[in-house]
């Protein structure tokens, strides 16, 4: 956590703030962190190349403008953008030659990066425009402000600054006010909900959110990273647990109640969805 240049910068950049943090052994039980962070004022044409680095880098564009390559793309950068690197792979950055751009930025460490990315920016999105930019720069603000402290619970306010920004940016994905999920979706969703256990045909979906079946698959993936028949499985599979506890029923009687073919089908989503078998998960949760 001590304050360095940036070495490829450090001969006209201004590097306002650069902030490191090790995480210690303890800290590895969080599911995700920050090891660096910083606002740099770039010369023109200045910048990185990398072929891989221990993280995600996301940066934010203050001013200016510049130029990413990420994930074999190059995208073109400017006020008011954010952007998410995949840092697994060959990746750089330069800033505009006339009108070099001004960035915060940090480097992520998790365990699941793609899932990250897809839960925070959508499914294949790595650029975005950020409306509310002063939180984003007030959250920045109190990472730069974690990370120079060197408290001894830096990592938890670190975990908790993590989930904190994935809430702001898959905030600006969401519509305005009530539900962040589309209309026709929301309709869809609540319809499976309220009673999971029906077949739910492609058709009987298109019904529901009155929009076609490839326009369905494409926003359950883009805002719930899943797939219409797997958020049915789930919802199945959450009608069965309810079952399970309120009552001593078999389970083909639960699997047919909840719209399973049989107790093979239950058993076999219950333990990818679950991680045990409804056997194992019925006696842990009762306490037998």
């Amino acid at each position: 956590m001590y304050k360095t240049r940036m070495p490829s910068l450090r001969s006209s950049s201004v590097v306002r703030i650069s902030q490191h943090y090790t995480p210690g052994p303890k800290a590895s039980v969080g599911l995700a962190s920050i090891l660096r962070a910083g606002w740099v004022e770039a010369s023109p044409r200045r910048g990185i190349r990398r072929d891989t680095c221990p993280g995600d880098d996301v940066l934010y564009c203050l001013s200016g403008r510049g130029q990413v390559e990420t994930a074999g793309k190059t995208y073109s950068v400017k006020a008011g953008q954010l952007i998410w690197i995949d840092g697994s792979q060959p990746h750089g950055h330069l800033s505009d030659g006339e009108d070099p751009w001004s960035v915060m930025w940090f480097r992520l460490a998790c365990r699941d990066a793609t899932g990250f990315r897809s839960r925070a920016m959508g499914e294949g999105q790595l650029r975005i425009e950020v409306s509310q930019a002063s939180d984003l720069i007030g959250w920045f603000q109190h990472v730069f402000d974690i990370m120079a402290s060197r408290e001894i619970d830096t990592d938890l306010h670190l975990h908790s600054a993590v989930a904190r920004f994935l809430q702001l940016i898959s905030s600006e994905n969401a519509p305005t006010g009530g539900s962040s999920l589309p209309p026709s979706l929301l309709r869809l969703t609540e319809a499976i909900r309220a009673a999971p256990h029906l077949p739910w045909s492609e058709q009987e979906m298109v019904q529901s959110a009155q929009i076609s079946a490839s326009q369905i698959r494409r926003l359950f993936q883009q805002h719930m990273a899943s797939t219409p028949r797997n958020f049915l499985r789930q919802e199945r599979i959450t009608m069965a647990q309810s079952i399970m506890l309120e009552s001593t029923a078999p389970l083909y009687e639960i699997a047919q109640t909840c719209g399973f073919f049989d107790a093979y089908h239950l058993s076999r989503d219950f333990r990818r969805f679950v991680g045990r078998s409804p056997k194992e998960w019925r006696e842990m949760e009762i306490g037998v």
